[in-house]
């Protein structure tokens, strides 16, 4: 859990640790452990959180993944480049590292165009 960005979500809506347990169902001790970190939410809470602030549970756990970005916006690079599909360029097989490359890649643009489309 990055406790930066739930405490920036917290605060952006100008709400107390109170307001939030009380929203989770939580006790305002085991909130406050979530913003210090010396706790981690399970996953039901972890998604409570990401459908309150309309973020996805990647953003909150500190992955490269703005902030705007819905679980309908994610694609699984990985995935797509594994799943049954044969690479190559040039007649030439992709390597693991060329596929990760072309994965880095593609999740810059795909990132770039969705900040692009929601400005």
């Amino acid at each position: 859990m990055d406790i930066y960005k739930l405490r920036g979500l917290r605060k952006e809506r100008r709400l107390t640790q109170e307001d939030m347990a009380r929203i989770l169902e939580v006790a305002r001790t085991t909130y406050a452990n979530y913003e210090q970190g010396t706790r981690e939410p399970d996953n039901k809470t972890l998604n409570k959180l990401a459908d309150y602030f309309q973020v996805s549970t990647d953003y909150l756990l500190g992955r490269d993944v703005p902030k705007w970005a819905t679980p309908e916006d994610l694609i699984d690079l990985e995935e797509m480049l594994n799943d049954n599909v044969h690479m190559a360029y040039g007649g030439e097989d992709l390597t693991e590292e060329d596929k990760q490359r072309v994965q880095d890649v593609l999740a810059a643009v795909f990132w770039d165009r969705m900040k692009k489309r929601r400005d």
